[in-house]
């Protein structure tokens, strides 16, 4: 049965705070067939990810707003506003924003479904209980990630 074409302006959708990172989903995997995830990011200077592969899905980011440094198997590249650069499946890949404003970019993975779950974990082992005599959870990225076929290489 076909979904409801859904609007989202700038940062709108189910949206996340990853440490200094926001993430604004406006299609998943649910919403497509499985076809793609669309997600928004804003990431202030020296905010990115590090290097990382996933032989599970693609992605595609499209940039919006600031320039990024990509790291792509073995080679850099900086990009800016209405550029895009394609992360073929199994491909070592980081980006950071470079500044000095903050970054927008936006991200296709492909299939979808994957990354949206793993932003999902993640964020919600970061969860606090608000027992202020309880400490911050310590959250295993690297085993949260190994859960969704992701693989941290730094």
């Amino acid at each position: 049965m076909p979904h409801e074409p859904q609007h989202y302006p700038p940062a709108g959708g189910k949206t996340y705070k990853l440490g200094r990172i926001a993430i604004a989903f406006k299609a998943c995997g649910a919403d497509t067939n499985g076809a793609y995830t669309l997600c928004e990011t804003v990431e202030p200077p020296g905010s990115g990810a590090g290097l990382h592969r996933h032989p599970t899905y693609d992605e595609t980011f499209i940039i919006c707003e600031g320039r990024f440094a990509f790291r792509l198997g073995d080679k850099d590249y900086e990009i800016g506003p209405g550029e895009t650069l394609f992360v073929p499946r199994g491909t070592p890949h980081s980006f950071v924003c470079i500044g000095p404003e903050n970054g927008r970019q936006l991200i296709i993975s492909s299939p979808g479904g994957i990354f949206e779950a793993f932003i999902d974990d993640v964020v919600a082992a970061q969860v606090d209980s608000g027992d202020p005599t309880r400490p911050a959870p310590a959250v295993d990225f690297r085993a949260i990630a190994t859960k969704y076929g992701m693989e941290f290489l730094s």
